[in-house]
């Protein structure tokens, strides 16, 4: 059997960017039971005490230089992030390697599907690596992006601004509204103008054929959900700002899902004359 080949030195940055992300403290970072049992299956027996990250960087920065190879790094990424590791939890496998991609990607290097470094077309950019990763973009087209909101967020979605994403997508919903009914306003003023308020006026736009108790129903808790996603995401990103906001990634994702079903039943409502 012909020995493994064997890699140069990685440079200090690139095995500190990995470090970072898989001993991150939150999710989907590595737990320090997990690196210990990881750190043992590439013969390393121990690390320092104290923080994920700084020990983990160290336990592999250490071993590489002492063997003169960057063989330890690769196999400590090949055990970490092989796909049965995450065979009931796929969307932290997910997760990982899009980080890690995103990180390591200005090194010229990638996670592949099989869990594997990889070469890659290397970064030189924040847009370009982002835009190299394909995280967001990606994910959000695996899970039924609608095309509508391709046109607000291209820009947010290369620069991977989860604040200005949802800010601009939510924009996108009242901003169709208003091009599909020729109507102003925003807010509560438009979707009660379009869809109704009560009191026997026939709605502007229908999203059902409005006759049945459900459908009127149904309709009544789509203008709700509208005006949810105005008091909910728009507003406290049209007060707040980027600095002070924590977006969670799996929120992001939903947010997104929730955005594009409001298209898609968009693209099947009807203006009445």
């Amino acid at each position: 059997m012909p020995e493994p080949r064997k890699l140069p030195v990685f440079d200090v940055a690139f095995v500190k960017a990995l470090c970072d992300v898989l001993g991150q403290t939150d999710f989907p970072g590595l737990s320090n039971a997990e690196i210990d049992q990881l750190l043992q299956q590439v013969n390393i027996t121990s690390r320092q005490a104290g923080n994920k990250r700084n020990s983990l960087f160290t336990a592999l920065y250490e071993k590489q230089n002492r063997q003169s190879v960057g063989n330890v790094v690769a196999a400590f990424v090949a055990r970490s992030m092989h796909p049965s590791r995450y065979a009931k939890n796929p969307a932290r496998f997910t997760s990982l390697r899009d980080e890690l991609n995103e990180a390591i990607v200005f090194f010229g290097w990638r996670v592949t599907e099989t869990g594997q470094l990889g070469r890659a077309k290397q970064a030189s950019t924040l847009a370009e690596g982002a835009e190299l990763a394909g995280r967001l973009l990606t994910e959000l087209t695996r899970r039924g992006l609608h095309h509508e909101l391709t046109r607000y967020c291209s820009e947010e979605f290369v620069t991977r601004s989860l604040f200005h994403a949802i800010a601009e997508a939510s924009k996108s919903v009242p901003s169709r509204v208003r091009s599909l009914t020729g109507l102003a306003g925003d807010g509560d003023a438009l979707y009660n103008g379009v869809f109704g308020t009560g009191g026997g006026v026939r709605p502007r736009m229908l999203i059902n054929q409005f006759v049945t108790e459900s459908e009127v129903s149904e309709h009544k808790g789509f203008k709700n959900l509208l005006l949810g996603i105005h008091g909910h995401y728009r507003n406290p990103r049209a007060h707040g700002n980027r600095v002070d906001s924590n977006e969670n990634l799996e929120d992001f994702y939903d947010a997104f899902a929730l955005f594009s079903y409001v298209h898609r039943r968009l693209d099947r409502a009807v203006v009445q004359p």
